[in-house]
């Protein structure tokens, strides 16, 4: 009767950890940064934050906006600092001993970080998967990628907090190929056998598991489904030879037609669409895919570096700055001058 007991032991350990993971991904990483309360609420403008123009060192390197512009990070003498936007205070987001940070995103709608450490040891593997919690001002690990080899670096993550599914997307210095991996709610790691073994640009939907990705040698767009075996299927479009993945927001994919290398037109709509169904913005002037930025909100918008202003292309409004455009927060454009991060609401 001991291996019945052992069996049954060995059960209840697995179920454990299993829902321990799955307490930490639903209650922690996705969790709101709010409590729901059943009371009227009053808007007091006073506690609104106000965001200050922040000025960080001339060596900072990627600079990024939370969602909200509440807080920004970059990198300083491969260390990661960490702004509040309302003040202007600076920490630092300490790594482990004997790793560093290689890799961080903001989610999408949290206050929150998405890290990864690498051991400084160039003769281990191991990259380890953290989130931060800005408010909280805790670490806590999600995921060691123990599937990574020694030349392996994490170049891009999405996510949806919605579905509670993690895509990393990691490049082989030594192979010069990337590869894709999956990490559910439960934490369970699969690998995607994309159809292209080059791989450019990926996103995710919100309320959708499916990847959105680019083959970066014939420029053509699959999206996966989301079932047992992850089937994939291409989209196109009747006379456009060569796509680029520009982006995805709710639940709406981003797609530009490519002539000459720059952007002539983008097609977005629902993947459960027919593409013939999709709707077709044209570009007055044709555009690199990095002047391109689709809001959380859903508008397209094409920047112009020369004259200094971003202009919605559906409405033609447009929105002047100063210095580089860096990127979108929810109400309005991020840019840069002499070392100075603005914030520009949008006309």
């Amino acid at each position: 009767m001991k291996w019945k007991k052992r069996i049954v032991i060995w059960i209840v350990f697995s179920l454990s950890m299993q829902c321990l993971g799955l307490f930490y991904i639903n209650n922690y990483l996705l969790a709101t940064d709010t409590k729901v309360v059943t009371k009227k609420v009053v808007e007091d403008k006073s506690e609104k934050a106000k965001t200050i123009d922040i000025t960080v060192p001339e060596e900072a390197e990627t600079v990024l906006v939370s969602y909200d512009a509440k807080y920004l990070s970059y990198y300083e003498k491969e260390e990661l600092k960490l702004v509040n936007c309302s003040d202007g205070k600076i920490k630092n987001i300490e790594a482990e001993d004997g790793s560093k940070i290689t890799f961080s995103e903001w989610l999408p709608d949290r206050n929150r970080i998405l890290l990864v450490e690498k051991k400084s040891d160039s003769e281990s593997s191991n990259l380890v998967l953290y989130s931060y919690d800005v408010k909280k001002t805790e670490k806590v690990k999600v995921k060691e990628l123990d599937w990574s080899g020694i030349s392996s670096d994490v170049e891009n993550i999405q996510l949806s907090t919605l579905t509670g599914v993690i895509y990393i997307q990691v490049s082989n210095n030594a192979t010069s190929s990337s590869s894709i991996y999956r990490i559910d709610r439960m934490g369970d790691t699969t690998k995607i056998n994309t159809i292209p073994k080059l791989v450019g640009n990926i996103a995710v939907l919100r309320s959708e598991d499916k990847l959105l990705y680019e083959g970066s040698v014939y420029n053509k767009i699959y999206a996966t489904n989301s079932d047992k075996n992850i089937s994939h299927k291409s989209i196109s479009f009747q006379g456009a030879e060569k796509l680029t993945l520009i982006g995805a927001q709710n639940d709406e994919v981003y797609i530009g037609e490519l002539q000459d290398n720059l952007i002539s037109k983008i097609y977005y709509g629902k993947t459960s669409q027919d593409t013939s169904q999709w709707k077709i913005l044209d570009l007055q002037k044709a555009s690199e895919i990095k002047d391109l930025f689709i809001s959380s909100d859903g508008k397209a918008y094409q920047n112009d570096s020369l004259k200094g202003v971003i202009k919605e292309i559906d409405s033609g409004i447009e929105t002047s700055y100063k210095g580089e455009l860096s990127q979108l927060y929810t109400k309005g454009i991020v840019s840069i001058v002499d070392n100075k991060v603005s914030f520009v609401p949008f006309k």
